[in-house]
C-alpha cells in the first residue's frame, strides 16, 4: 500500500511540474521582422538565400546584398545576428580576421523573441506552435 501510494504521489508531482505540451499551428515564411507572439514557440527550419554562386563567388540575385558580410547572411534573433546552417566561416573585417560558428538548424525561439533575416535572406521557415497547458 505504501508503494501505491509513494508512486502516486511522484507521479501527480511529475504532472504538477509539467510546462505543457506543443500543439502544431502553422508553416510561416519570415519576410520581415516578426516577433513570436504570446502562448506560443517558433521552430526555425531553414533558409532561402537570396544569392547565387556564381564563377567570382557570390551573387545577389536582385544586386541589394554583400554576402561577404557577416550580418547580411545571418538571421537576427533578439537583435542579435545569427550564422545558421552547419561548419565555420572565415571572414574578414577591418583586416582583422574572425571565425564564426554556425548555429545548428533546427533552432526553438520562445514567445516574446524577434526574428528577422539579414539583406541576402529571402525567407527563414518557420514551424509555429501553441503551447497547451
Amino acid at each position: 500500500m505504501k508503494k501505491l501510494l509513494l508512486s502516486t504521489l511522484i507521479l501527480l508531482s511529475n504532472l504538477a511540474c509539467a510546462q505543457g505540451n506543443l500543439q502544431f499551428n502553422q508553416v510561416k515564411l519570415v519576410t520581415s521582422t516578426e516577433t513570436v507572439p504570446v502562448g506560443k514557440v517558433w521552430k526555425i527550419e531553414s533558409v532561402i538565400y537570396n544569392i547565387a554562386a556564381t564563377a567570382s563567388g557570390y551573387q545577389a540575385s536582385n544586386g541589394s546584398c554583400n554576402s561577404s558580410t557577416y550580418e547580411s547572411t545571418s538571421i537576427e534573433i533578439a537583435g542579435v545576428p545569427t550564422k545558421v546552417g552547419q561548419g565555420t566561416q572565415a571572414a574578414s573585417y577591418s583586416n582583422l580576421q574572425y571565425t564564426h560558428s554556425y548555429t545548428i538548424l533546427p533552432l526553438w525561439i520562445p514567445a516574446g523573441t524577434t526574428l528577422s533575416g539579414g539583406t541576402c535572406l529571402n525567407k527563414i521557415s518557420v514551424i509555429e506552435f501553441n503551447i497547451i497547458p
